[in-house]
């Protein structure tokens, strides 16, 4: 126990008995057994006392209540069962109004509100109970009178002790307690017990205090407990009074002043037969206490005594509240308050109340270096030892340091979450560890770092998460030693790509994935290093070439996968760069990134195609020379077949090669129709047919070629079946390829084939000129032949004009069905004055009004267009 009290006595041996008492500012009432009333004005800590007024005639019997309103300057006084209100600023107390209605009243309680304005102004609104046999009459006060709530509250008994918070009344019946609402709804609580007298005491923050024999129990107005404890008391209290933080209890022995939080018997005070308190309105830390002939004043001592004690018994909370109600200026009182704050929770986190103590340091912005501390090896060595602390640090083990890691975990996110937000606390910090540590990027890396750690210790799955955020501060080398020592290689890859440092990255990937200890393991084989390169980007693409060859050496069909995957950053490499890599290191795998980048990602550029024809040509060639060791290999064969038709394909449907770029770098003695197929691209169908016929001896083949030449958009392929015709009928006159393998045939063996000349005339009779047609048809056709196709010529050049007349002729029909509409359009007219009016709005044209003319025919103002629509 410590002195938090003062009694100083005010009137001793007073003639008079005392019955009630009641206090404000500098003023104490005292109501007599006698009817007197006394009023006395208390000075310089109640050293200073004397009679200022007194009334004989207040009342004919004793005065049982008192209680003072000192905002509107009234008294109300139960005496003689009647609650009357009396002026205090009048001499002898005259009567403002007497309750008529209250007549055998037993006792009454007021609920006083205080509201402050916006522009500073103090409002006081104030409300009665009064007890009247079994009923509760409820009055507000207006216009200097008392007027009436609302009906009156019916009751099963007469209650002995009220009390009014808000919108509830807490009623103390012989041997019960319960709630009561205003509005009817009644709640039954608990009973008195030994003892059937209630004892109620309404407390700030609308809570109640109830007696049950020796403890105080505290409820809210929804009759819910406050406090984990009840108080218990020497004796069963008579009478409670609340000076935040004590409550004040008069028992038959003395005065006993505890508090609530923490459950603490703080002092006893010797007053004979005390049996009367009351505390002084608007000012906390005076009470007046008084017995029948006595009466004391109660003065709090000085919060700056008190806190020593309180701190060296570890009662922080006690000594925060103490603290708040000190008369130091705000800047002092508020430093004050977080000294004490700060080692309530340091005090909390040595009972091992975790949890709670580091959402306390969040509060009061405490530096996270001297938090991160409080455990151990989580701190650098160089700011350890410039942190201080109360007290030791306790050393925390199994459960319990589980336990603390977990709270930390929580307390480091919200710092974070505070720090990332640019919301940095400016709170004093309990220490200086030097200006460094107080920029927020090294906060923000001792955060991260300790926060890595704690996964470490607690759950690892967590570790990806953070190390992945783009925002992370990780310190590399103190992460990368705490890695490495809880063998977290794949965390520590994502350490490393987070940071940009790829090559170690890589490294580490690559000493796993050929390890065969870490067989089963995340980074076991070449996959994760296969994804790594495939996100690393165009910016890396040397880096990306040096770690994919150990990867296409042993797995190549997952090693290209690397270059042409579908990813965004895979699609940006540049392609030509890979291409050449591939094709110097790797040449297996360039054909089939060709074709991928050709046919999947439809890439135009020439280079790429005219190198994956030669790609083809070179793989079609090797198969070739393998044939002929091994021509009775169908796997051989087959693959061969495969290649020709994929470049015969290519050769047909890309648009983008360079024909006379290809053609440089193909052989002279295969790949003829491939060949062909390249000539016909520039045009040179004359050679193309000529290696048909002449050294392919494919007609059939020939013709299609035809086909496929003269379905083409090009005029100059329309010649196609004369070139072929030609080469039929005069094969000496056929144009050659220089250096191309030709079959020797002597000149008397290349004779014309008419049969088949003819054969192509009678098919398409239409596609051939007629007139470069007879000058090298020899005389030798029958006439009968030669009349036919001519006619057959003929009729398709007629058929031709005819559709081109008719074509005109619908063109020039519609052209006037179109001149028509013209002009019915510009023969159409609307004159506008000023007395037309929007069919919309109703509102005429003015001068520079724009309008439309609707289909309906009606004039309407341009905005109002869309209503109408």
């Amino acid at each position: 126990m410590y002195d938090a009290y003062e009694a100083l006595p005010i009137l001793e041996k007073l003639p008079l008995q005392i019955e009630s008492i009641a206090a404000y500012d500098e003023h104490l009432l005292v109501g007599t057994h006698q009817g007197h009333l006394l009023m006395y004005s208390v000075l310089q800590g109640a050293s200073n006392v004397h009679l200022l007024r007194s009334n004989k005639y207040f009342a004919k019997k004793p005065i049982q209540q008192l209680a003072v309103v000192p905002e509107h300057q009234i008294l109300i006084s139960l005496s003689d069962y009647l609650v009357t209100v009396h002026d205090l600023t009048v001499f002898n107390f005259p009567v403002i109004t007497s309750l008529t209605k209250s007549k055998g009243a037993t006792y009454f309680t007021l609920d006083v509100k205080r509201q402050t304005s916006l522009t500073g102004e103090i409002s006081v609104a104030v409300r009665l109970c009064v007890v009247v046999k079994k009923k509760l009459q409820l009055f507000y006060w207006k216009n200097r009178e008392f007027r009436e709530l609302g009906p009156d509250l019916a009751l099963s008994d007469t209650p002995r002790g009220i009390g009014w918070c808000r919108e509830t009344l807490c009623l103390g019946f012989k041997g019960e307690y319960c709630l009561l609402k205003l509005e009817g709804e009644q709640r039954e609580l608990f009973p008195t017990g030994k003892q059937p007298e209630p004892l109620v005491c309404a407390l700030q923050g609308d809570k109640f205090a109830l007696g049950r024999d020796e403890q105080t129990i505290m409820i809210d107005i929804d009759g819910n407990p406050c406090t984990k404890y009840t108080l218990t008391w020497s004796e069963r209290p008579l009478l409670l009074v609340e000076d935040s933080p004590y409550i004040l209890g008069v028992l038959t022995s003395c005065i006993e002043i505890r508090a609530a939080e923490p459950r603490l018997l703080v002092q006893r005070l010797e007053l004979p037969r005390a049996r009367f308190m009351t505390p002084v309105i608007s000012s906390n830390g005076q009470i007046y206490v008084a017995s029948p002939s006595h009466v004391w004043c109660l003065h709090l001592v000085p919060v700056h005594l008190q806190l020593p004690r309180l701190l060296e018994d570890k009662h922080f909370q006690l000594a925060i509240q103490l603290a708040n109600l000190s008369s130091e200026p705000q800047d002092i009182r508020t430093q004050q308050v977080q000294h004490i704050q700060s080692l309530y929770a340091f005090s909390l986190f040595q009972k091992h109340n975790f949890d709670e103590s580091l959402q306390l340091f969040f509060k009061l912005a405490t530096d996270p270096s001297y938090v991160i501390g409080l455990f151990p090896d989580l701190l650098p060595v160089e700011f350890r030892k410039k942190v201080e602390y109360p007290e030791t640090v306790p050393i925390l083990q199994g459960r319990d340091l589980d336990l603390a890691v977990l709270a930390l975990i929580k307390y480091l996110t919200e710092v974070r979450n505070d720090l990332m937000s640019q919301n940095v606390k400016t709170g004093t910090n309990i220490m200086d560890v030097g200006s460094s540590l107080k920029l927020r990027r090294q906060l923000l890396e001792i955060v991260d770092t300790t926060l890595l750690k704690c996964y470490l210790l607690t759950n690892d799955a967590l570790v990806a998460s953070l190390l992945r955020l783009r925002d992370n501060h990780c310190h590399l080398a103190e992460s990368e030693r705490a890695l490495k020592r809880h063998h977290k290689h794949a965390e520590l890859i994502i350490l490393y790509q987070t940071r940009g440092l790829h090559r170690k990255a890589l490294e580490l990937l690559k000493k796993h994935a050929n390890s065969p200890e870490d067989f089963g393991s995340p980074l076991a084989h070449h996959d994760r290093t296969v994804q790594y390169l495939q996100h690393l980007g165009s910016e890396q693409v040397d880096l990306i070439f040096d770690f994919a060859s150990w990867v296409i050496q042993s797995h190549p069909e997952d090693g290209l996968k690397i270059f042409i995957e579908d990813l965004p950053e895979v699609e940006e490499l540049p392609r030509a760069k890979v291409y050449d890599f591939l094709y110097k290191n790797h040449r297996s795998l360039a054909l089939s990134y060709l074709e991928h980048v050709v046919y999947e990602w439809q890439d135009s550029n020439a280079l790429f195609h005219n190198a994956l024809a030669v790609l083809y040509k070179d793989r079609i060639l090797r198969l070739e020379t393998q044939l002929q060791v091994d021509s009775s290999d169908p796997t051989l064969r087959c693959e061969y077949q495969d290649s020709k038709a994929k470049l015969r394909s290519f050769l047909e449907i890309s648009r983008h090669c360079s024909p006379e770029a290809i053609l440089v770098q193909f052989p002279y003695d295969c790949l003829f129709e491939e060949r062909a197929i390249l000539l016909g691209k520039v045009g040179r169908h004359e050679q193309a047919l000529s290696i048909y016929t002449n050294i392919l001896k494919d007609l059939p083949a020939a013709v299609d070629y035809c086909n496929v030449c003269y379905r083409s958009e090009s005029s100059s392929n329309k010649e196609v079946y004369f070139y072929l015709l030609k080469l039929l009928l005069r094969p000496d006159d056929a144009v050659k390829i220089p250096g191309l393998a030709y079959p020797n045939e002597e000149p008397q063996q290349r004779q014309p084939d008419v049969e088949r000349a003819l054969e192509t005339l009678d098919r398409y009779p239409s596609r051939i000129d007629p007139i470069k047609t007879l000058q090298i048809l020899p005389a030798s056709i029958p006439l009968l032949k030669l009349k036919r196709f001519l006619q057959r010529s003929l009729e398709s050049f007629a058929s031709q004009r005819r559709e081109l007349q008719l074509l005109r002729g619908l063109l020039y029909a519609e052209h006037l069905q179109v001149h028509e509409q013209r002009i019915e359009y510009q023969n159409q007219k609307v004159v506008i004055t000023e007395s037309n009016i929007c069919h919309v709005c109703k509102k005429r044209f003015g001068n520079q009004s724009a309008f439309v003319r609707c289909s309906s025919g009606e004039i309407v103002h341009f905005s109002c267009q869309e209503k109408l629509i």
